[in-house]
């Protein structure tokens, strides 16, 4: 008997719990209590989820998150953050993940939501067939006791560091972090949940390690700074510090958080899952090779509209280019566009004249945030240079002065 077909349809409150149960069992996670399943539900917006269905049985799904990304010029564009995608092993390469990502994409579309969309990615070679590009890297680091020497900026001793619990230092967090948000593309301005869901601390998703640890950087009594930390103990005297978060509103109280972070008693190094790859901790190491730096992939970006995106951001210098865009996808952003614009606003309409560069939406995608040049995809044969200059003019519009950087996994 041939399988049947998988269809799309929107999520109601009552089809939630199987919705997790559901991104449970794709990702192999444990076994989730009630409780963490009641918990989980509040932070989900039941009216951006859909749920893939095989007749009457959900066998996948995806949601979005309300939220809004920062731009090379400090604006903030509001993004459709994709997440919980997941299809249950016993209905892969049935084309479910393909009509998830086209039902999502559409309806941005048709309502005129959100022009972007944006997520992260279990396996980096899933999402680039839906036009995903990928403008933002980060740094992992491992940091060994022997080898965490500072180079400090002046005032470092200024700064005081206070431990308190997560839910006490919570408003201070969010306000900290709202005065870095626009300081870096790539930033998500968080959701109002977002520090509920990162304080709550729950034993379950602990994995082992210690209880979720806060600390304020205050001068003058001042918050400037927090860093948000948890330990590991690999053996006797053999902890080790493991980094959620660190902002810092200026340089000494960044270098007096880290200070602390890499020096904890009894512990033999200090793991940083993500930091931008210009990141100010790199040139404060003193011997940043130890940590054994590795790039990963962060977010991946996608142009709902092209018109709508381009025309979002602002630009570094004067533009005036005519892109020929493929979108097999989204076939509404295929055809030639002409954007124009510079460090006051920008346009992006449609055209019958010569195109200057053809790209497809994926490429296009990578360098929207400015951490991708255009020169480095034409170097690499995945744009088309038409009229001669156009790719080094759009490269250097574009481009940021500081790395594009994801600072909310969601």
């Amino acid at each position: 008997m041939p399988a049947s077909e998988l269809s799309v349809r929107p999520l109601t409150v009552a089809d939630m719990t199987r919705f997790i149960e559901v991104d449970n069992i794709a990702f192999i996670e444990g076994p989730y209590s009630p409780d963490l399943v009641a918990w989980q539900r509040r932070f989900l917006e039941v009216e951006r989820s859909i749920g893939l269905f095989d007749d009457e049985e959900q066998v996948g799904g995806a949601t979005i998150f309300t939220m809004r990304l920062s731009v090379p010029d400090g604006r903030l564009v509001p993004l459709a953050g994709v997440s919980w995608v997941s299809v249950l092993p016993t209905h892969r390469r049935r084309g479910g993940l393909t009509k998830l990502m086209r039902h999502q994409l559409h309806d941005l579309h048709d309502r005129q939501a959100e022009p972007l969309a944006g997520l992260t990615a279990s396996h980096p070679g899933i999402y680039g067939r839906f036009g995903y590009g990928r403008p933002t890297q980060s740094v992992t680091l491992t940091v060994p006791r022997e080898h965490n020497t500072l180079r400090l900026p002046q005032g470092v001793d200024d700064v005081t560091l206070r431990l308190v619990s997560p839910k006490a230092g919570l408003e201070a967090c969010r306000e900290t972090y709202a005065r870095r948000l626009t300081s870096r593309p790539g930033m998500i301005d968080r959701p109002d949940f977002w520090f509920d869901f990162e304080t709550d601390d729950l034993d379950q998703l602990r994995g082992g390690q210690s209880k979720l640890r806060l600390v304020l950087a205050e001068r003058e009594g001042v918050t400037v700074g927090y860093a948000m930390y948890r330990t590991n103990e690999l053996g006797p005297a053999k902890g080790e510090v493991r980094v959620n978060d660190v902002y810092a509103v200026d340089p000494a109280a960044y270098a007096a958080l880290w200070r602390m972070l890499l020096n904890i008693d009894l512990t033999i190094a200090t793991v940083v899952p993500g930091l931008a790859v210009d990141d100010p901790l790199l040139a404060m190491l003193e011997a940043s090779r130890y940590g054994e730096p590795a790039l990963r992939d962060g977010l991946y970006v996608r142009l709902v509209d092209v018109d709508r995106a381009l025309a979002a951001r602002t630009y570094a210098t004067p533009i005036d280019v005519v892109f020929e865009v493929t979108d097999e996808f989204c076939p509404w952003n295929a055809g030639r566009w002409r954007l124009v614009g510079d460090e006051k606003g920008a346009t992006c309409t449609r055209t019958d004249s010569t195109a200057d560069i053809s790209i497809d939406v994926r490429e296009l995608a990578s360098i929207y945030l400015g951490g991708v040049t255009l020169r480095s995809l034409a170097a690499a044969n995945q744009v088309t240079e038409h009229t001669i200059g156009s790719v080094r003019a759009a490269s250097t519009a574009f481009a940021s002065d500081v790395q594009p950087w994801l600072s909310t996994g969601f």
